[in-house]
């Protein structure tokens, strides 16, 4: 499978709306295993199809490491899930198409933000929805229902704002200084273990894919 090259900030694609994916066949399949690749390869718990130039609404998640980690239990949560209206067992990876929020409430502010567009930045303190219900369609088109809250709701809100153009630095209690985070990203870039790994990757531009979804 692929791994793509994911774009970072300031990318102008980065702040832009995404459309709907209007056709459930191979091609979309085949995307949604490249971009869970992609994700693993770059050792993320989410990823939209605009971090690779692909403006339509669709992301991967994987919360897994979270949901594993003691230290991280505080974070947890419930998630219920439920595909084409019967109760699943949560299994990851998932590939989310059209994902929409549908209810929310509460509020909480989390301390470990960051973003594969946003390599080497760290600016915790981002302000989410404390408990949401998501509504999508699986890959073949089912219905998908998952009520979170947790790092599943906190991992959803930050890749769904990606497919409205909105970065997890709009969200922070505290302004980020735009030129900053830059530097920050630029260091990470020509950082040599990074520059090394990526080259092993043999990185893939989504952009020049002949998708059809």
């Amino acid at each position: 499978m692929s791994v793509y090259r994911i774009l970072h900030y300031p990318h102008v694609l980065l702040r832009k709306k995404s459309l709907p994916v209007v056709s459930f066949g191979p091609d979309l399949k085949t995307f949604a295993e490249h971009m869970t690749s992609t994700m693993y390869a770059f050792e993320g718990i989410g990823l939209a199809a605009p971090q690779v130039g692909i403006l339509r609404r669709f992301i991967v998640v994987d919360v897994k490491t979270y949901l594993e980690s003691e230290d991280l239990k505080d974070w947890h949560g419930t998630i219920s899930l439920t595909i084409d209206g019967k109760p699943m067992p949560l299994a990851f990876p998932l590939s989310l198409v059209n994902p929409e929020i549908v209810r929310h409430e509460g509020e909480v502010e989390f301390p470990f933000d960051g973003c594969l567009s946003f390599p080497g930045v760290s600016k915790g303190g981002t302000r989410r929805y404390k408990f949401i219900e998501l509504h999508a369609k699986t890959v073949d088109g089912k219905p998908i229902v998952l009520a979170c809250d947790g790092i599943m709701s906190i991992c959803l809100q930050h890749e769904l704002d990606h497919l409205e153009g909105v970065l997890f630095i709009d969200h922070l209690k505290e302004s980020a200084d735009e030129d900053e985070v830059v530097e920050e990203i630029h260091d990470a870039e020509d950082d040599p273990a990074t520059r090394k790994k990526l080259k092993k990757l043999k990185l893939v531009d989504a952009r020049n894919e002949k998708f059809s979804f």
